[in-house]
């Protein structure tokens, strides 16, 4: 088999203290205004019943979008069986959780997918198409449900306009990488631009989702998935809000859930620490939720999906050869070098 050249990334230590230093002052920030005692008071009387279906729930997500990454395979001619799609899957999702400062998920999916196949390049691009797809279901849940939402506002800007505009962004990114002639034009008004730095990073994902312009079948059904998946997650806080007997209706959910999802992706915390709890707290206290509900719910989400990653942590153990090897590999390039 012909492999393809393999690209590292280096993370600084410096990055990642100031992810640690920005967690710790998002939760200094959140339990400033929420009052710990009625926190673990409202904790201590959450429904384990309820957060218990939310894990399973979530982890049975995770094999919907684990099928939704396999369908994507077939645009760039590699071929893996769905157990191991399933595999690879959670133990990037264990990965992601626990080891959030040297490799995330993504990447370790992409390294055990490469490994597995011999194809580096193709197999990042089946990672970013599916996440690519994945955020389309969930702007188009978050812009369809903002119309039945209660009104809400942050810093004046009602969050039905933030998802709009948001969605607007992502669309107009999509169209760009995905017609050859938009792109050509925008490369060359950065090129002249003190953007231009960045048209090597614009090259990449341009590079990507070329062999998914004729893919319409396999992008339909991932799609598709996604919007299982989404509504999921939106499934998994609405049971975390009934294990505290907190009404939430679900138009709000399906307006703040992929918003906090989306601000959880941003790379400022560790693993979206605090800056998901701060959003809780924010959003939620728009609707009636008290801080301490609001901050357990949050917590809470957490806690499902620290235990629905489990399987993966119990696959990466168990395995000898390659998985535990690619993910060893990439946490040395990750973390600037082997020791």
């Amino acid at each position: 088999m012909t492999t393809e050249p393999r690209q590292h990334g280096r993370r600084s230590p410096g990055s990642t203290l100031l992810k640690v230093a920005v967690t710790i002052a998002l939760y200094v920030a959140v339990f400033y205004k929420v009052d710990i005692r009625k926190f673990w008071d409202t904790l201590q009387h959450a429904s384990l019943g309820w957060v218990a279906l939310a894990a399973v729930c979530y982890a049975a997500g995770q094999w919907t979008s684990a099928w939704r990454w396999w369908l994507l395979l077939e645009p760039v001619r590699l071929s893996v069986s769905y157990l191991r799609m399933v595999a690879f899957y959670f133990v990037g999702m264990f990965f992601n959780i626990f080891l959030p400062t040297i490799v995330g998920g993504d990447a370790v999916k992409a390294v055990l997918l490469a490994r597995e196949t011999g194809a580096p390049a193709r197999a990042a691009m089946s990672v970013f198409m599916e996440r690519n797809v994945g955020l389309l279901a969930l702007f188009v849940i978050a812009a369809t449900a903002a119309a039945f939402a209660p009104p809400v506002s942050l810093m004046g800007l009602p969050v039905s306009t933030l998802v709009w505009l948001l969605f607007a962004a992502f669309l107009a990114v999509n169209v760009i990488i995905f017609t050859p002639k938009a792109y050509q034009l925008v490369d060359r008004i950065v090129a002249m631009t003190p953007l231009a730095g960045l048209r090597l990073r614009a090259t990449s994902l341009y590079d990507a989702v070329v062999p998914y312009r004729r893919a319409a079948r396999p992008l339909a059904a991932s799609l598709a998935l996604s919007f299982v998946f989404q509504g999921v997650v939106i499934l998994v806080v609405f049971l975390n809000a009934n294990a505290l007997s907190q009404p939430v209706p679900l138009s709000t959910l399906a307006v703040f859930v992929p918003l906090i999802s989306l601000a959880g992706m941003l790379p400022i915390s560790v693993n979206g620490l605090g800056v998901r709890d701060a959003l809780y707290v924010l959003l939620f206290g728009r609707v009636g939720v008290d801080g301490p509900v609001a901050a357990v719910m949050a917590f809470l989400y957490f806690a499902v999906t620290l235990a629905a990653s489990l399987p993966g942590g119990i696959v990466y153990m168990l395995q000898r050869g390659p998985i535990r090897q690619a993910v060893a590999d990439e946490g040395t390039d990750a973390s600037g070098g082997r020791s």
